[in-house]
């Protein structure tokens, strides 16, 4: 009888340690990459240079699909310059687990301003990552 009750509680714990190991997140491997906007700037007519880069949270390799990016440009006296919203950047770029990956890219809108004087920006991104390349 206790030899039964033995076997059934070590059969029970083993059931119980593969279900939390397999069930776990943390046990899956995964990227978790996001943008970051380090400076915007503007030298022509039309166009603005977004310099930035990717992290990668994640513990695997991730590959980056898109960014959309959120930006407002405003005088430093308050007054907007230029929006945009939802602007798609398509990216493929690797990131690997842990990384710090710098990415620029320029941004082409009739209605950006050339703009040589002090000036403010704001950003939101949203970034689209893969665990898989292409």
């Amino acid at each position: 009888m206790k030899k039964r009750l033995f076997v059934g509680l070590l059969a029970f714990f083993a059931l119980s340690l593969l279900c939390v190991m397999s069930f776990s997140p943390s046990a899956e491997a995964k990227a978790k990459i996001r943008y970051h906007v380090d400076h915007v700037r503007l030298y022509s007519p039309g166009q603005a240079t977004i310099e930035g880069h990717f992290t990668n949270d994640g513990d695997s390799t991730g590959y980056v699909k898109w960014v959309d990016l959120d930006l407002t440009i405003t005088a430093t006296n308050k007054q907007q310059m230029w929006a945009g919203v939802g602007i798609r950047h398509y990216v493929e770029q690797k990131v690997p687990a842990y990384g710090i990956v710098h990415y620029n890219y320029i941004l082409k809108n009739a209605g950006i301003p050339e703009y040589h004087k002090k000036y403010n920006w704001k950003t939101h991104t949203n970034t689209k990552w893969s665990n898989k390349a292409g």
